[in-house]
């Protein structure tokens, strides 16, 4: 580890001017000898450092007015101020000012500046070839005679609690709300979100002050105000969470982690710095602005702060990371973030938290020992599976479809389009965050014996069970045809025969019969289960339903729906469809998602309470499922546009189409499949027609 560069930075009053006092301690390896110290004195026009920060917020403000056309110059005239900021405070003509300049020139790890100066825009100082915040990963330090409490690091971030709009005025707050929690949650962040009413001082202090679950990360989004002295994040009702009421924290601390995005909020002096005042109660890291940032652009480099952070990059490499990205922006939302802290602190990584990484596998492990191309396969698989702790089925798909001639068969079979499609599908189910309970997550067919142990054949017990089955398979193909070792070709054909797990769900999805991965389909005897046929429980029969037990969540009998309604039954089963083509159980999100799939009147009205943004927001959530129009076959292109046609010509009740419509000439296509269907459920396909119509 790479200690900072520390630029420690005292500033006295001297009359007319202002004392600099700098002494540049260069960082070094941790363990090796301490940092060398030199001393640089250096007076400064402090009405000249005023007018120049002044120059700048004013264009950052005017750059994040949505209502303002962005200039072509902003950056240089950023540049223009910053330069001037920066001769100034290290002129070449006093003293031993230039040598300073050419450490701080050399020094290429974290910098610190550490100061009891907040006037001065360190990071928007530019040094004639680019600016400090963009050459350096830098942090800020504020000196200051309150008490500071210790804090605590974190190995990972698990729970947040998230703050916006909380006086109803601020709809782009709301959403940033929405997508920060969003994105944080879908990688296995616990979020907490207080908006409005919900955010009163004393909610969101009670909920920071909880020791037995502590939040690891605050964000922020709203106002930031001063009133009877006081600086602080207005509340609901335009009450004010200061310094003072954060001293409740002082016994448990603030988060690790803190984002405050609100006007100014890393401004003014240095009592009203709440970026200061979460630093004093032991945060390790707080981001804050200097000016208001544009909505996307504040979003957006939240977003990118926080990946490099759980990636497990330094606070100061990432927001650096975060600025570099948007720095062609036009909003110049870049240039008001700062970071306060030690650039070189992250989220601690240590042993007992960090990802099982998986051991290679032995052949005494599989019985029967495997070939090199099914070594070589298996490594690959081990590789991209070490994060989650265990091989599942859709882990030895991917692997599996690495290989140059299953891949090419395929790809021939379904097209490039498609084949791309499914590579999306299984590295979304593969990214998806390990579950509570230590499951991989990117599998529903792992197993365990009645003690909870893993059923695994030996590698280290990671197997899920479907994986199980197919080395077991391949390995009584191996020995029934007298062969010593498994191959890539008898991993497929077991893989096959198994059925494939949810693997061949996510096949199918694609349009990929399971069998498709082998080179000749009629050399394989596979394990099948017993068809399904009408009546049998995937369709819904007329006896009483099972009493309900509430003690096992989980388990293998139909959900009772007797007491939901029409509608709500159909909401609960398209979100059961949704988890199934994704290998999962039904979520919140996906749950929510189905809502607005089925578009739920009552989810409309309610959403549609909070004006434009509700509406626009049950929009967006209501048309997120709807297919392309690649996704549809010729033969449902042409039921639509028949039953379109039927709705124009008046020959349906109103002027939309209809469910009656869409069924009517999904039925009189005499070639399609659903025809077909309805005859294997025992029904007359022209008997349903005539009813249809009489329906209409």
């Amino acid at each position: 580890m790479i200690e900072p560069a520390t630029l420690n930075v005292r500033v006295t009053a001297q009359g007319m001017t202002a004392r600099y006092e700098y002494d540049l301690r260069v960082g070094s390896t941790v363990g090796e000898s301490p940092p060398l110290e030199m001393e640089y004195t250096v007076e400064v026009d402090p009405e000249l450092v005023k007018g120049c920060r002044a120059r700048i917020d004013a264009a950052l403000t005017k750059a994040a007015d949505a209502q303002s056309v962005p200039e072509p110059g902003l950056d240089k005239e950023l540049a223009r101020w910053g330069k001037l900021l920066y001769d100034q405070l290290f002129p070449r003509v006093q003293g031993n000012a230039a040598e300073l300049v050419t450490r701080l020139h050399a020094s290429t790890g974290p910098v610190l500046v550490r100061t009891n100066e907040q006037e001065v825009p360190w990071e928007l100082l530019h040094d004639g070839r680019d600016f400090l915040g963009l050459r350096h990963d830098l942090g800020r330090r504020l000196v200051g005679k309150r008490a500071v409490v210790g804090g605590r690091s974190i190995s990972r971030v698990g729970r947040a609690l998230i703050v916006g709009d909380t006086i109803g005025d601020l709809p782009s707050a709301r959403e940033e709300v929405a997508k920060v929690a969003a994105w944080l949650g879908g990688r296995g962040i616990e979020c907490k979100v207080l908006l409005g009413h919900e955010a009163t001082v004393l909610d969101v202090v009670t909920e920071l002050a909880s020791d037995e679950t502590p939040y690891d990360l605050f964000h922020f989004c709203g106002h930031v105000a001063t009133g009877d002295g006081t600086t602080g994040l207005m509340m609901h009702g335009r009450q004010l969470l200061g310094a003072v009421a954060l001293q409740t924290l002082s016994s448990c601390g603030a988060p690790p982690v803190a984002f405050i995005n609100g006007c100014a909020s890393a401004g003014g002096g240095e009592v009203a710095s709440m970026c200061m005042s979460f630093m004093a109660l032991g945060a390790k890291t707080v981001v804050g602005t200097r000016t208001e940032v544009a909505d996307e652009g504040a979003w957006q480099f939240a977003a990118e702060f926080y990946g490099r952070l759980l990636a497990g990059e330094p606070a100061g490499a990432g927001v650096r990371a975060a600025r570099t990205a948007l720095r062609e922006r036009p909003d110049a939302a870049w240039a008001s973030f700062i970071l306060y802290g030690d650039p070189a602190v992250g989220i601690t990584k240590d042993e007992t938290t960090e990802s099982p990484q998986l051991p290679e596998p032995h052949d005494e492990d599989l019985m029967i020992a495997l070939a090199p191309d099914a070594r070589q396969l298996m490594q690959r698989v081990y590789e991209s599976a070490a994060d989650r702790g265990g091989v599942a089925s859709v882990d030895l798909l991917q692997g599996l479809l690495g290989e140059e001639d299953i891949r090419r068969r395929i790809e021939g079979s379904i097209g490039a389009d498609a084949m791309e499609a499914l590579d999306q599908v299984i590295d979304q189910v593969l990214s998806r965050p390990a579950r509570a309970d230590g499951d991989s997550g990117a599998d529903d067919d792992s197993a365990t014996d009645d003690d909870g142990s893993s059923t695994g054949t030996g590698l280290g017990g990671v197997l899920s069970d479907t994986v199980n089955r197919v080395f077991t398979e391949a390995a009584t193909r191996v020995a029934a045809d007298g062969r010593s070792t498994i191959t890539t070709a008898d991993i497929t054909a077991a893989f096959v025969a198994v059925g494939g797990g949810v693997s061949a769900r996510l096949l199918e999805l694609c349009g990929v019969p399971l069998a498709r991965l082998l080179p000749d389909e009629s050399t394989l005897d596979p394990i099948t289960p017993e068809p399904i046929t009408p009546g049998q429980d995937t369709l819904e029969d007329d006896s009483p339903a099972l009493p309900r037990d509430p003690a096992p969540l989980n388990g293998d009998e139909r959900l009772p729906m007797d007491d939901l309604s029409r509608s709500a039954v159909g909401i609960v089963r398209l979100a059961n469809l949704l988890a199934d083509g994704r290998g999962e159980v039904i979520s919140t999100y996906t749950l929510l998602l189905a809502f607005g799939a089925m578009g739920s009147e009552v989810l409309r009205r309610g959403m549609h309470e909070q004006g434009t943004t509700g509406e626009r927001a049950f929009r967006q959530l209501s048309g997120m499922l709807n297919p392309r129009r690649r996704d549809l076959s010729p033969r449902v292109h042409d039921v639509l546009d028949q039953a379109r046609r039927r709705s124009a010509a008046g020959r349906t009740s109103s002027g939309r189409v209809g469910e009656a419509a869409i069924l009517l000439a999904l039925l009189e296509d005499e070639e399609s499949s659903a025809r077909e269907l309805m005859r294997k459920l025992g029904i007359d396909p022209e008997q349903l027609i005539q009813a249809l119509g009489r329906a209409r």
